[in-house]
């Protein structure tokens, strides 16, 4: 009966160390993410500490935006996940089925796929972007060119961005944040250009 029971301990133990392998890490700031598959995760990570801020009111706001856009789209595109409040931090969770159904819906511009598709939709790619590992040399639009394959999202947004690859270069603006898959766009006026694998 020792051995049944040390066994099953050992089992707990176990699957609960093996949960956390590989899992996300905690959002704790305003994230895009992009998945690899074209879906997009919007966690939104700001101040509710104000008495006459409305927990119900912004969700149903929430929710009847996402409506009003899917019955435009004709499809579920764009859903609401948890949003809750602590310690006077809103976190709010939104999914879209596309970059494109993100862009749209929050008047944002994002692009996530190969150089070469950035360039064939009309992404001049006349950037000059610094190397996100120290002891490499910035690249320019020929070099990029020459890099069609590879890995590109590009958005107009100040906030951090959370990739299915490690970032390789990057525009001036963005610098990297919590997790080697994640980083943080400063300015939210000018095209942002993010090359991973």
């Amino acid at each position: 009966m020792r051995k049944i029971l040390t066994g099953i301990l050992m089992m707990i133990c176990l699957s609960a160390v093996l949960s956390g392998c590989g899992s996300d890490p905690k959002v704790t700031e305003t994230t895009i993410e992009v998945k690899k598959n074209g879906s997009v995760i919007h966690t939104i990570v700001e101040d509710f500490s104000e008495e006459y801020y409305d927990l119900e009111e912004l969700t149903a706001l929430m929710l009847d935006s996402c409506d009003a856009y899917n019955a435009g789209a004709g499809k579920k595109a764009v859903s609401v996940g948890d949003v809750e409040v602590s310690d006077g931090v809103l976190t709010a969770v939104m999914t879209y089925e596309s970059v494109s159904d993100y862009a749209s819906f929050n008047g944002q511009a994002l692009f996530a796929g190969s150089i070469k598709d950035a360039y064939n939709a009309g992404y001049t790619l006349d950037v000059t972007l610094q190397p996100a590992r120290e002891g490499e040399s910035p690249i320019s639009k020929d070099d990029l060119l020459n890099m069609g394959e590879k890995n590109l999202i590009i958005v107009r947004e100040a906030v951090a961005v959370r990739m299915w690859g490690k970032p390789l270069y990057y525009s001036q603006d963005v610098e990297p944040a919590g997790d080697a898959k994640t980083v943080r766009v400063t300015d939210p006026d000018m095209l942002t250009y993010i090359v991973f694998d």
